[in-house]
């Protein structure tokens, strides 16, 4: 029995990733970009003093031919003493017209 469970997690372990096969770059409306603003800083301290740059939006058409719309960008907010931290990278999807906040690992645009 362990054998055939070490069996299938190694064969599911093959499976190659989903690829990108096309990519586009879109020009977000200003609606959509303050969306996106609005959801990253959300759990700030102090919203309104963020600071954002090379907001990114990029259409992407995948090895499984589903299609997405992917946003990349860097935030930069005031921590309570009201020095800035740094700029922190953030990603998601546009998802119905709306943006989804997801968590990634390095460049956002591969995944």
């Amino acid at each position: 029995m362990k054998l055939a469970i070490l069996i299938a997690l190694a064969l599911s372990a093959c499976v190659a990733p989903t690829q990108i096969t096309q990519r586009v770059a879109v020009r977000p409306n200003t609606a959509q970009v303050e969306q996106i603003k609005a959801t990253i800083t959300r759990d700030f301290f102090d919203p309104s003093s963020a600071q954002f740059r090379d907001i990114r939006v990029v259409d992407l058409v995948l090895s499984d031919g589903t299609k997405a719309r992917r946003v990349c960008g860097e935030v930069n907010g005031k921590n309570r003493l009201g020095g800035y931290v740094g700029f922190k990278m953030f990603g998601g999807e546009i998802v119905g017209g709306r943006f989804v906040q997801q968590d990634f690992f390095g460049a956002c645009e591969a995944w």
